[in-house]
């Protein structure tokens, strides 16, 4: 994982870099720049669009009582789209809106569909624990912090003593 993060970090922004200077070279600065900010606002207007038609299907989906998850997918492949699109640079402004076409998505759902089935099929859940409650100067007979010392356990509903029309026995 920290490979992976390390390449997002580092190795992409550095490709990035590679393509932006020699096209700012070829182009100029600002068309450079126009570029830049005409694709992030393209692929803005279009992830806005497919992500209320997402939003829509998965709204349609539950009304209908059917499970949504083309429509999820749909919605996740469109949020890393708007993610690549807030990156600056080509190569992830050209990611992100071909991720925002719903024909160039597919492999990604494909993906996310294969790797959620996997997660789903062999789950892999863990308990940790940093010992018991002693440890941590809890109660050494693990009882409930609302019992009385006397306490049997025992719940009983009859009362100690009558009540009077308002005055108990004592009180007479």
């Amino acid at each position: 994982m920290l490979a992976k993060l390390l390449l997002l970090f580092t190795v992409i922004p550095l490709i990035e870099l590679a393509i932006l200077i020699p096209l700012g070279q070829a182009m100029g600065l600002w068309p450079t720049i126009a570029l830049v900010f005409g694709t992030g606002l393209l692929g803005a207007l279009l992830g806005k669009s497919e992500g209320l038609r997402a939003w829509h299907r998965i709204r349609e989906d539950l009304g209908h009582g059917r499970m949504p998850g083309d429509a999820i997918l749909d919605g996740l492949a469109v949020l890393i789209a708007a993610a690549f699109l807030i990156t600056p640079g080509i190569l992830s402004d050209i990611t992100g809106i071909l991720l925002l076409l719903p024909f160039a998505r597919a492999p990604l759902k494909r993906l996310l569909q294969g790797r959620f089935t996997k997660m789903l099929e062999a789950p892999n859940i863990s308990f940790m624990s940093f010992g018991s409650m002693d440890d941590l100067g809890g109660f050494a007979d693990h009882a409930s912090p609302f019992r009385r010392p006397n306490d049997d356990g025992v719940i009983d509903i009859t009362p100690a003593h009558r009540v009077e029309s308002g005055k108990d026995h004592e009180n007479k």
